[in-house]
């Protein structure tokens, strides 16, 4: 009898321990481990992508470094795609994915979104000599390229509902199809489009539409998430956003940031829980802002 009650005792306590360890934010785990393990890919330029040495470089990779000193502990960079980036964020082998995914209901079903930090330029590529018109390929004849889990597809979806998709893993396999001819045109963002028809054989439309991509975050995590929008306000209170904006995109972001477009007032004030804020080094944003914000990792 009196071992039924203990086993049932240590039980109960197991329970309470995985309840517990279940319910600790994410920003408890980050500061407990002194690492923030961020999720992001490496073919997403000028967001983020490997450079020609294989350094993790762009805005969203500078946007990560500020948030992981500001937070006092180590960055680590953990490669994602567009199939693992959620299951890595579930499982927590990310703490966050910190890289160009749009906020979308069927995603919010299962993770939660920071503030837009990006807007980001859609565009067709087509083999060089054809038709860089839009309205050329928003029918249900045409065959078109995108990279799973892309976010433009769902706005070209609203133009053409019945629009016919051929799906890849990475933005180079869409490009690899086009060329061959296995779809008529692809959507990538317009940085990389510039890159891709750089290299020959593609040509590229104007924008014909933007995408706000966010931070992207486990389910019910309020004390993270909320963290992480403090941090990108303080960013932009700083002008730090904007210059790693300008840096890597060239231009002015055109976009607000916070609640509708607006800073949360008072959000320069430190809180006395969950709202760390180290002081950066001497010297970390000029090396930040600069060409070789590789070298703070």
């Amino acid at each position: 009898m009196i071992g039924t009650v203990l086993r049932s005792i240590f039980a109960a306590a197991i329970c309470l321990t995985a309840v517990a360890a279940q319910a600790e934010s994410t920003l408890q785990t980050v500061l407990k481990r002194k690492e923030l393990l961020a999720g992001i890919t490496a073919d997403s330029p000028p967001s983020a992508y490997l450079d020609a040495q294989g350094r993790q470089v762009g805005y969203s990779a500078d946007v990560a470094r500020y948030l992981s000193r500001r937070l006092g502990v180590k960055l680590t960079f953990v490669p994602v795609t567009a199939a693992s980036r959620i299951p890595l964020l579930q499982t927590g082998r990310i703490d966050a994915e910190i890289a160009v995914t749009t906020p979308q209901k069927v995603r919010n079903e299962v993770v939660d979104f920071t503030y837009s930090y990006i807007w980001d330029n859609g565009v067709l590529l087509v083999r060089a000599g054809e038709s860089v018109d839009v309205a050329s390929y928003q029918n249900t004849t045409k065959t078109i390229g995108a990279t799973q889990g892309d976010g433009f597809i769902d706005r070209w979806k609203l133009a053409v509902p019945s629009a016919k998709f051929r799906l890849f893993r990475e933005p180079s396999d869409v490009v690899g199809a086009l060329r061959k001819g296995d779809v008529d045109a692809a959507i990538v963002n317009q940085n990389a489009g510039a890159i891709f028809v750089k290299a020959g054989g593609t040509a590229m439309s104007p924008p014909w539409t933007n995408s706000p991509d966010a931070i992207m975050v486990r389910e019910d995590d309020s004390k993270w998430l909320k963290w992480l929008n403090w941090s990108l306000q303080r960013m932009w209170v700083e002008g730090t956003l904007q210059k790693l904006y300008v840096k890597w995109y060239g231009v002015e972001p055109s976009f607000g940031l916070g609640d509708y477009g607006q800073i949360q007032p008072r959000v320069m004030e430190i809180g006395q829980t969950n709202d760390p804020w180290t002081k950066l080094p001497d010297g970390f944003l000029e090396t930040l802002l600069g060409p070789e914000s590789w070298k703070l990792d």
